[in-house]
């Protein structure tokens, strides 16, 4: 534990936004994938279960930020949503995209795990263990940073969602 507490601020940030900003990228792509898919070959179940998706992971980002203020009493909560995306994210990977995926798409999906996993470790770490200690104090480019990923993040689930 005594190496985390060496880990700077700056360092959690950078960390947490550029693999966010990966995610991003990768969903961005995979999105614009669906929306050619969803024309023939995307059913009703698996947009519904992208929902399920889309709200887990909403849940699991609000546990994690409540984590500033609530510390430990976010932990049920977290691990909760943690769990049930998780699960969501394995129906839809087995069940609706191991035939149907090409490689460029499997691809995207590896990306989009690895860097949505990587972020949510390094938030739930920071969050959970030191409260989000000297997040206040970070240079503004880091908050314009979370509020872009924020708002492309919002825009593709917008997306997503109507689809």
């Amino acid at each position: 534990m005594n190496s985390f507490e060496l880990i700077e601020p700056t360092t959690w940030a950078t960390v947490i936004l550029a693999v966010a900003t990966v995610f991003t990228c990768a969903w961005t792509l995979d999105a614009l994938t669906h929306k050619e898919l969803v024309k023939t070959e995307i059913t009703d179940n698996e947009l519904s279960t992208h929902r399920r998706i889309l709200i887990a992971s909403f849940l699991m980002e609000i546990s994690l930020v409540c984590m500033f203020w609530f510390g430990a009493l976010m932990l049920p909560f977290f691990i909760a949503t943690f769990i049930t995306r998780t699960v969501y994210e394995f129906i839809d990977e087995l069940k609706f995209h191991t035939d149907r995926c090409s490689f460029y798409e499997s691809l995207l999906h590896l990306v989009m795990w690895i860097s949505v996993l990587t972020k949510t470790s390094a938030m739930f770490i920071w969050g959970f263990f030191f409260n989000y200690k000297g997040i206040l104090d970070l240079p503004v480019v880091y908050y314009v940073w979370g509020i872009l990923l924020f708002l492309s993040m919002s825009y593709v689930s917008y997306k997503e969602w109507n689809r």
